[in-house]
């Protein structure tokens, strides 16, 4: 049973958890308290280019991926052939799996992946070109485009792909207020964003001149995102059950927790949508592995210490970084036992601390030979039980922060030391907290079409007269536009143009009766 003095520290930390979740809610971005995945692209004709019409599209979440489930729909692809969706989610990372049929009921699929690092990565966007019997105008206007892979991301190659040897003219718009009448132009984007680029042709078609237009569209994200992974082994074998830890090192060397996966018995581990930048990996086992306590956690670089981790450079796709996990040296067992909790702190001596969850604890000999390591509990909890009595050190590893040995003696007269607090200073750890804000039964709905090149429809319902009003800030948060709804509405939408607007990326604050809902938007020309 449980004494009055440890359930009052136990409910202590939940007090102090609490709080610390108030502290950094209050701190997050307050115009977008919920992501919202902006879901585009276009479905062709494989044989003749043109666009499908009214083409069905299948969006759902990938169950294969933890923290992001339950999402499904069905949209529709418009005279341009495209298809959008815009989906809400307190979620900072998943994936989706999208999907259409082509003419003989075969299956084709892709996987996009989102990461809220940012707000500019919120556009995905997926192209099919399926066989379809649907035979086109007898002028079909066709191209594509590369993108330059030589660091120079906002050039592309434009290429004419038009089947047709009576060509009179060219006329290319690349959807930023340029144009150009060569075959096969070379542009240069001066800003990130979506963009819809169209190719009109004219030419000699059955005796008769004849003029076919068609468009694309691509997003220039304004930072590279890649894929990284790696297998976790004991040695040539790879382990039961574990976690992979992925920290960035911001320019002022701090490290940042930016995921976190489970990986099972194949021991392979992967982190979609990361940003260019220079990152450690940590892998160990899970509490529930049979190789808990007998191999440690390893950084990249197979190392123990944060310290000493190799850094990831990363600038493209790699599926190459392996890990073998080290082995401890073991315990002798014996009727001691050394227990203790961990808490993070801050300078201020003043304030209370909350419970550090996951610290590594390492349990070294006095002749510095690595034991063991155990893991704090959810309240900051560790013990090492059934051990020698002699002298022991304890380390705490935690990434991004520097600790120190803390010196341990068992005697037969003192078997066991139950008492020991570890206080870790917080100052380099970053936290992030999704934000509640509500995403179902609301007033105001999901805008459309987005992405949006001239008017913006946002919907809402309600049995009530509304008072509206709103406001568009850009992706750095500043204000853009501000206005009233001058007519009531019961029960529909109300429109916004953004003909002035530039490309980018939005967000559009509508107050109803003193409540704000945040939509994000983007704008393609």
């Amino acid at each position: 049973m449980m004494n009055l003095n440890t359930l009052n520290k136990y409910i202590y930390r939940i007090i102090a958890s609490v709080i610390l979740l108030v502290l950094i809610s209050d701190s997050s971005y307050a115009l977008n308290a919920v992501n919202q995945i902006i879901v585009s692209g276009q479905v062709t004709n494989y044989e003749y280019g043109n666009p499908v019409y009214g083409h069905v599209i299948y969006i759902k979440s990938d169950s294969t991926q933890d923290g992001f489930n339950g999402y499904s729909n069905i949209v529709f692809t418009d005279a341009e052939g495209y298809y959008y969706d815009t989906i809400s989610t307190i979620e900072t990372k998943g994936s989706l799996i999208i999907y259409t049929h082509d003419y003989y009921g075969k299956k084709i699929d892709t996987t996009v992946h989102f990461r809220f690092l940012e707000r500019a990565n919120s556009m995905l966007i997926a192209d099919f070109s399926l066989y379809l019997p649907i035979i086109s105008e007898q002028l079909q206007a066709r191209f594509k485009y590369v993108q330059k892979n030589n660091g120079d991301r906002t050039k592309f190659n434009f290429f004419d792909r038009t089947n047709n040897e009576n060509i009179i003219s060219w006329y290319w718009d690349f959807g930023d207020g340029s144009t150009s009448t060569i075959q096969n132009p070379v542009h240069n984007y001066s800003d990130f964003g979506l963009f819809k680029v169209s190719l009109t042709i004219v030419a000699f078609s059955n005796s008769t001149i004849d003029t076919s237009t068609i468009s694309k569209q691509f997003y220039i994200n304004k930072t590279e995102y890649y894929h990284m992974g790696g297998h976790v082994f004991s040695e040539y074998f790879p382990i039961d059950k574990g976690y992979a830890y992925l920290y960035y090192i911001d320019t002022l060397k701090s490290y940042i927790p930016i995921d976190t996966m489970a990986f099972d018995t194949l021991g392979y581990y992967y982190f979609y949508q990361i940003p260019v930048g220079n990152y450690i990996v940590k892998a160990e086992p899970m509490n529930e592995s049979d190789y808990y306590g007998i191999l440690l956690p390893t950084y990249f670089g197979n190392t123990l210490f944060w310290e000493d981790a190799e850094t990831i450079p990363l600038t493209n796709t790699s599926w190459e970084y392996n890990i073998n996990l080290n082995h401890a040296g073991g315990a002798s067992v014996g009727v001691g036992g050394i227990s203790g909790n961990v808490e993070y702190v801050s300078h201020n001596k003043y304030l209370h601390g909350f419970s550090a969850k996951g610290v590594n604890i390492y349990l070294y000999d006095d002749f510095d030979s690595l034991l063991t390591c155990h893991y704090t509990d959810d309240y900051g909890d560790f013990s090492f039980d059934f051990i020698e009595t002699v002298t022991y050190w304890l380390y705490p590893e935690v990434t991004g922060i520097n600790s120190e040995k803390i010196k341990v003696d068992l005697t037969t007269e003192i078997p066991v030391v139950s008492d020991i607090e570890i206080n870790l200073l917080a100052s380099s750890i970053n936290y992030i907290v999704p934000g509640g804000e509500s995403i179902n039964n609301e007033v105001v709905g999901l805008p459309f079409p987005n992405p949006v090149s001239d008017i913006l429809s946002i919907p809402v319902s309600s049995d009530v007269n509304l008072n509206i009003s709103y406001e568009i800030y850009n992706a750095y948060g500043h204000l853009i536009v501000a206005s009233n709804v001058i007519s009531v509405i019961n029960s529909g939408q109300y429109e916004v143009s953004t003909s002035d607007l530039a490309i980018g990326t939005y967000i559009i604050r509508t107050k109803v009766n003193n409540e704000i809902y945040n939509r994000v938007f983007v704008v393609a020309k």
